[in-house]
């Protein structure tokens, strides 16, 4: 199965190692991988915008990459970022919160703007106790929410070195373990990022 990981940041932007070297290890791990470090490279380049409501459709309207995500965690930013066809990712919408970062409004509002809801793996792997129980809770909200209002999931890693990158058989499995069927699996994994970048480079 293909992955796509569309959340990784390199040392140009929040990361630990260069652009180099994470796509070199993503190369050895069989996937493909995007850079959110707000700049244009010889490689899938995105932006991660992290705005507080001010600045909020200023800085989206900057955004002129692969493919645009948004730090969501407060829901005021969750809610402009689901109603915005400007944005591919809002990326976890559950970040900070005792809830999953959406409800029925938001599910509505990210279906109909092709918003995708990301699958924060980083968010399970590294953590432990409560706060892993607390990310697959959300996780499995955002699915059961996903299936009704038929918004897409995109699986990501969030990773910030090239040791946080993940295979796709592992990320496959975890998919599945949380609840997601095979057919949803590979949509998260690989139909949804390659929707993303096709609608934004057509």
């Amino acid at each position: 199965m293909k992955f796509i990981d569309l959340h990784v940041h390199s040392n140009l932007s929040l990361g630990r190692d260069s652009p180099a070297e994470m796509l070199e290890h993503a190369k050895k791990l069989g996937i493909e991988i995007g850079l959110c470090n707000g700049k244009r490279g010889e490689y899938i380049s995105g932006v991660e915008i992290r705005a507080g409501l001010e600045d909020f459709k200023n800085s989206l309207s900057k955004a002129s990459l692969d493919y645009t995500i948004v730090h969501g965690g407060d829901y005021d930013i969750n809610r402009l970022a689901a109603s915005s066809s400007r944005v591919d990712i809002l990326a976890h919408p559950d970040l900070g919160r005792k809830d999953s970062g959406l409800d029925a409004v938001l599910a509505r509002k990210a279906a109909e703007n092709s918003v995708a809801i990301e699958v924060n793996l980083g968010s399970i792997i590294k953590s432990g106790g409560s706060s892993r129980a607390h990310a697959l809770k959300n996780i499995r909200r955002n699915l059961m929410l996903s299936r009704k209002y038929k918004f897409d999931l995109v699986a990501a890693s969030g990773a910030k070195s090239r040791l946080e990158l993940r295979s796709a058989d592992g990320v496959s499995e975890l998919l599945k373990l949380i609840g997601f069927t095979e057919e949803e699996a590979l949509s998260a994994m690989r139909k949804i990022p390659e929707k993303i970048l096709n609608r934004r480079r057509g």
